[in-house]
């Protein structure tokens, strides 16, 4: 007898892309279990089966999100042909290539926190899995300041500043907060942060 073929990562990618449809049209606070069942063409059970609770969907949802991102920087974080620096500025180009894809989904994030800020489960979440990228850009620091490429009082406050920055900045552009013109704003956001940490040279000129 010919085992039958496992398919939840196909059903699980499913669930995801109706859920990203229907908190887009409805928000996630609106948005109900019964919404991503029609819009997944799923049965009932079957969503169920793999999410209990439309909390438990969303967290999985942002850890779909956010672990791949994770790991792609740990890579430039690993590269040992690279300064500290460079991988500075490494780490800033990725954050702004991938900010596109976290566009639509920063909105349904800001607005999914606010309803849920008080949840213990989400508080710890949130918590754990920011943990990889305040530990990936402290270690850059930490580099640099060994390095003497780069000076900062503490490498932990400063990694939480950076990655707080570009954060905000994505979520104000995803937004539309923005009218200015998005290249100008990751340029700026660029500059300040490597000439705030000492970088001699930005783009190959002299500070």
């Amino acid at each position: 007898m010919t085992p039958k073929a496992d398919v939840s990562a196909e059903r699980k990618e499913q669930i995801y892309q109706a859920a990203l449809t229907c908190f887009n049209r409805k928000g996630y606070f609106q948005t109900t279990m019964d919404d991503i069942v029609a819009e997944s063409g799923l049965s009932k059970g079957a969503l169920y089966w793999y999410f209990k609770s439309k909390k438990e969907l969303f967290i999985s949802l942002l850890q779909v999100f956010m672990e791949p991102m994770a790991q792609g920087w740990e890579i430039i974080v690993a590269d040992e042909s690279l300064s500290a620096t460079e991988k500075l500025q490494a780490s800033l180009a990725y954050f702004r290539g991938q900010a596109e894809s976290m566009f639509d989904f920063f909105g349904i994030t800001l607005e999914a926190w606010a309803q849920t800020y008080l949840d213990e489960d989400v508080e710890q979440f949130t918590r754990e899995i920011y943990k990889p990228y305040l530990a990936n850009m402290k270690q850059i620091i930490d580099e640099g300041v060994a390095t003497g490429e780069l000076r900062v009082e503490s490498t932990e406050a400063t990694a939480a500043v950076i990655l707080t920055l570009f954060d905000g900045l994505t979520l104000a552009i995803g937004m539309g907060m923005l009218a200015q013109d998005i290249d100008g704003l990751w340029d700026a956001a660029e500059q300040m942060v490597l000439r705030g940490l000492g970088v001699r040279e930005i783009g190959g000129r002299e500070r």
